[in-house]
């Protein structure tokens, strides 16, 4: 169960992170960094193993990526901008540095 937990964590995670990121520039940003980080750290507090936060990390990135490619009407939620590119660089890094954080 906290498989899909981890999993759904970081979905929920990414997509509030695509959603914020382009908000207020650059506190949406960095507060969508921010909160990357320190929920996937606090998902390896709670649970205890860095497989769980990794599974939210990987998940994250899907969500991250998704967004940034063309939908089906040619939307992107994730643009080229400097907020789309600090989102991706840099909350990869924030997911690292979560990840690899001990509990």
């Amino acid at each position: 169960m906290k498989l899909v937990g981890s999993l759904l964590w970081g979905g929920i995670l990414g997509a509030a992170a695509v959603l914020l990121h382009s908000a207020y520039v650059p506190f949406g940003v960095l507060l969508a960094l921010i909160g990357s980080g320190v929920g996937i750290w606090l998902l390896g507090r709670a649970w205890g193993l860095r497989r769980y936060k990794v599974l939210a990390a990987i998940a994250w990135a899907l969500v991250t990526l998704r967004g940034g490619s063309p939908g089906v009407g040619g939307e992107l939620l994730v643009q080229g901008n400097f907020a789309g590119n600090a989102l991706v660089i840099a909350g990869l890094a924030m997911l690292i540095i979560g990840v690899t954080t001990r509990v």
